[in-house]
């Protein structure tokens, strides 16, 4: 993959990513999915982009991170050496990220398009509690006798984790989370447990981050007891594992003003600790890269919990036009199709009949035996119009159709109606009811297919009724074959009607009313076979035209509506091209990270 492409690559997917997590947030009980997603996002724009590029490994970044009022800004002053980050006893007082880094240390910062987000670099510096999507970053110089991580690190003082719908702060806790090689999580003895910031260490630990776990504010001797039961408590529930869990217990005055004297007892296991963890810079910005392309891999539940709700209302209205496609199929079929008689196949029969009567001389022998069948005829056709009742004649098929067409358009106004409180999608297609005239649009689509439909239907009836009798007519052989079997049949007829009063010893004149009889069933026969075989050609066609139906009307008109609320730059349209687009995208992005971890 070239530069170019990679980068697109990269900005599609950050974008996409970005997209789906402000559709996340309009869904109701989605803010923790929506933080989810906006850390993949950042793991692209902060972690796989920059290695992509080429970015060098150092420096480190470590982010201090935790809940309200948890003691974040103490343990970042632990990991630089001195009594900088701004603390605060006011829970929240931290806004927007603030960056240490070493006054003469170089800070190679990636300078491509989409770095830390929306966030814009402070020229100056101002106070952690500026809330905007800013960050700062603040130049030190650590006393040189002190331990501390600048020389390879940049420590992140981080807004809190106190709730995961805010729409201003979050975010920028999120995308320095993604940007962190090692996460410091910071928890108080009172709110170690509290649900939003342990969903906070939950999404992390997914994510595959190095984490270190600080426990603070609790009396010495119970922190044993206090780091025995996190542990079990909570990050024995965990998808992943934190890298060490350390207690800092509560400071005096005194000892917070002055860390690097009076509580160097405490500091310096937690700055080994994340020293150990950048060893060596190169191995360690591997492993976040490794685990942020990893997480992304498995980020398709999460994708999809956050499309959950959307792809079941999208289902549900599926369900619903494949409801109305089938009334509409149905009516079709019963209203009209099974009243139809398609006299052009009657024509057929008639047809068939004429040329199986004897041609040339033979037709004076047709016409004999017609004469001879005559009263035979007249008696059937009496008993017939007795008997039968008169036929129904069918409905015409416009408006059978045009009827199907409106209950069909009825039950899905009805539908969207009944449930537009249930979903955005059902809302929007109400919409589309009342203000954007889909209906309209749908009786418009119909009426384009219509022609096709009775063009198709047209030909696939003439086609049918035209092959019953050419068939035979083309084929000579087959034609005299037909014929010298409907004259053998009737002659026999006669022929053994004569033979049954001859050697009877009826009377002579009984001739006169069995031969008609004999030769008038023969013919009857035939003319029944023929008939049969014509009304299953018939059938045939019946059955075609119900796929001709689905095939021109109801199918496109089924697949449109489905894709209806997905179309005309519709939330869903994109919705739709995010879930295709991104799979592909990550596992393209997955090839390049392989390639360059393999360089």
């Amino acid at each position: 993959m070239d530069e170019a492409a990679q980068r697109a690559l990269i900005q599609q997917t950050a974008e996409d990513l970005a997209w789906l997590e402000q559709h996340a947030r309009t869904q109701p009980d989605a803010a923790l999915h929506a933080g989810a997603i906006r850390l993949a996002a950042a793991l692209v724009r902060n972690v796989i982009g920059p290695f992509l590029e080429g970015q060098p490994a150092a420096p480190l970044h470590v982010a201090v991170v935790g809940g309200a009022g948890a003691g974040k800004s103490t343990i970042a002053n632990f990991l630089i050496g001195s009594m900088e980050a701004e603390s605060n006893p006011q829970a929240g007082f931290t806004r927007h990220p603030v960056a240490y880094a070493k006054a003469d240390g170089a800070l190679a910062w990636p300078a491509q398009v989409g770095f830390l987000g929306p966030m814009k670099r402070l020229g100056q510096p101002q106070s952690a509690s500026l809330d905007e999507d800013v960050y700062q970053v603040r130049r030190l110089t650590p006393p040189a006798d002190v331990i501390n991580l600048l020389d390879k690190f940049v420590v992140w003082d981080c807004p809190d984790m106190t709730t995961w719908a805010a729409t201003n702060y979050v975010p920028r806790l999120l995308e320095v989370a993604g940007l962190a090689d090692v996460i410091v999580y910071v928890a108080s003895d009172e709110r170690y447990n509290d649900a939003v910031p342990t969903e906070y260490l939950r999404t992390l630990l997914h994510a595959g981050k190095a984490v270190v776990v600080c426990l603070v504010k609790m009396k010495e001797h119970d922190a044993p007891a206090l780091l025995q039961h996190f542990q079990q408590a909570v990050l024995a529930n965990m998808p992943g594992s934190a890298v060490a869990c350390l207690a800092i217990p509560h400071l005096s005055h005194e000892q917070l003003s002055d860390p690097l004297r009076l509580a160097n007892a405490w500091r310096i296991p937690l700055v080994n600790q994340v020293s150990v963890l950048g060893e060596p810079a190169t191995a360690s910005r591997q492993r976040s890269v490794a685990s942020a392309i990893a997480f992304l891999k498995s980020g398709e539940q999460v994708l999809l919990g956050v499309a959950r709700q959307d792809l079941e209302a999208l289902a549900s209205w599926q369900r619903i036009v494949h409801e109305g496609q089938s009334e509409f199929d149905n009516r079709y079929r019963h209203e009209f199709l099974s009243t139809d008689r398609l006299r052009r196949f009657d024509e057929a029969l008639v047809r068939l009949l004429e040329l199986l009567e004897l041609p040339g001389v033979g037709r004076f022998v047709s016409g004999a035996l017609n004469v001879i069948q005559t009263p035979y005829r007249w008696m059937r056709n009496l008993f017939n119009k007795a008997l039968q009742r008169p036929e129904a004649p069918p409905l015409p098929e416009r408006p059978v159709l045009e009827s199907a067409l409106a209950g069909w358009i009825d039950l899905l106004r009805k539908e969207a109606a009944r449930k537009a409180g249930q979903h955005p999608l059902w809302q929007h297609i109400s919409r589309g009811f009342a203000a954007a005239g889909l209906a309209d649009q749908i009786r418009d689509r119909f009426e384009q297919s219509l022609g096709k439909f009775h063009t198709s239907m047209t030909d696939e009836v003439e086609c049918t009724a035209r092959a019953i009798y050419e068939h035979i007519e083309k084929n000579p052989i087959a034609l005299n074959t037909l014929r010298g079997a409907k004259l053998s049949v009737e002659a026999g007829a006669i022929i053994g009607a004569v033979a049954t009063v001859a050697s009877a010893g009826a009377v002579i004149w009984l001739n006169l009313v069995l031969v008609p009889l004999a030769a008038s069933v023969a013919n009857h026969l035939i003319e029944l076979l023929g008939k049969q075989y014509v009304d299953a050609q018939r059938e045939q066609v019946r059955r075609r035209q119900q796929t001709l139906v689905t095939q021109h009307l109801s199918g496109p008109l089924a697949e449109w509506l489905i894709h209806w609320p997905a179309t005309g730059g519709s939330a869903y349209e994109r919705l739709q091209l995010v879930l295709r687009r991104l799979p592909e995208n990550v596992l393209h992005l997955d090839a390049a990270v392989n390639q360059a971890l393999r360089g």
